[in-house]
């Protein structure tokens, strides 16, 4: 693919209304656009600049059906849309991430989204993994539309990505901070990612039934996996498991199933937490029977409950504490209330008994 030479930072001027609010309006950048808005290996900036809320790609406008750039990149003010405007239309919005970055958000609370017109579809295709980078808690963006893309894309900062639709992204992804939203109503947040990998620090949220697929395995290396809320349950199918860290499980109300995870190498010594388990709406886990070690299971704690150690039961290999230990414990309890309460009686005892 050809990369434009002149791969110029270009910052929305446009206005609300008429062609004001046209992403391929030249004089609605600074400095004005070439023809067709900023192009291949360009940088769209959004800042305080411009009165117009939502930007609209009109790709019947005679430029074609893709508008290319490296990146978009919201660096302060209000929050931004950019939409397909062309009446029932396909358009293709590509993201090359020539420097590394396909979006960025970093203001302190607006969010930045890209999405579908009204009647009018607009594929986000990433070109390159790059990184997507949301820099405040209380700020985000939001893919509204079909993302594509082979090579998947690194999530950063402490703010919140959400995937909205059902996408065809292959390759991985990695969340090393904030949070990714996979909360498409329809499933298959992730398409056909081979590996969603959470780091130390960032969360992935399960915001609807079958984000992941079952060929998505998880990596689970310091973050948290958080499954759904709700009065129903939410279930998920998916691949195998890693421990690469100390990490957590927020089972919420969500169902989830991984492939087995026998064969896969867990961190020596790496604890997996689980929360929420067994409550009365979902919090469930399956691996299917056989589907962990012993070693595996005993690296798992039930924090609700204060279990360490696992086993699978019944046909499909649904995840519980063992039985052992609330037992032993107590037993132990029951142990040490009886030595308390006949303290005095076997202090007697051991006073009476020859010394040798």
């Amino acid at each position: 693919m050809a990369t434009n030479a002149r791969a110029l930072d270009y910052t929305w001027s446009g206005g609300s209304g008429g062609s004001g609010d046209a992403w391929r309006q030249p004089n609605n950048w600074s400095p004005t656009s070439g023809r067709g808005g900023p192009g291949s290996g360009d940088a769209a900036i959004f800042t305080t600049n411009g009165s117009a809320p939502s930007i609209g790609i009109n790709f019947n406008d005679g430029l074609g059906l893709t508008t290319q750039l490296s990146s978009i990149v919201l660096a302060s003010g209000s929050d931004r849309r950019v939409v397909n405007s062309a009446p029932n239309s396909a358009g293709v919005l590509r993201l090359q991430g020539s420097h590394g970055l396909l979006l960025a958000n970093h203001s302190t609370s607006s969010v930045l989204s890209l999405r579908d017109g009204v009647d009018s579809r607009m594929r986000i295709e990433l070109a390159s993994r790059g990184t997507t980078h949301v820099g405040s808690p209380s700020a985000g963006i939001e893919l509204a539309g079909e993302v594509a893309g082979a090579h998947g894309f690194v999530k950063t900062g402490n703010g919140w990505l959400r995937l909205s639709q059902s996408n065809s992204l292959a390759g991985s992804v990695t969340v090393r901070g904030g949070s990714l939203e996979l909360a498409s109503a329809a499933g298959s947040s992730l398409g056909s990612v081979a590996q969603l990998r959470i780091e130390t620090g960032a969360t992935a949220v399960l915001g609807s039934p079958q984000q992941l697929g079952p060929g998505t395995g998880l990596d689970l290396a310091g973050g948290t996996l958080r499954g759904g809320t709700g009065t129903a349950p939410i279930v998920e199918n998916a691949g195998t498991l890693t421990l690469s860290a100390n990490s957590t499980i927020d089972l919420g109300v969500s169902e989830i199933h991984f492939a087995d995870s026998s064969g896969i190498s867990w961190a020596t010594s790496s604890v997996l937490t689980i929360t929420n388990w067994g409550g009365p709406v979902g919090g469930r886990l399956f691996f299917g029977p056989g589907g962990l070690t012993g070693t595996q299971l005993a690296q798992i704690y039930f924090a609700d409950i204060g279990v360490q150690g696992g086993q699978l039961v019944g046909p499909h290999g649904e995840l519980s504490p063992i039985p052992e230990a609330p037992v032993s414990a107590a037993a132990a309890a029951v142990a040490a209330f009886i030595v308390w309460k006949e303290r005095r009686r076997l202090v007697r005892w051991w006073r009476r008994v020859p010394r040798i």
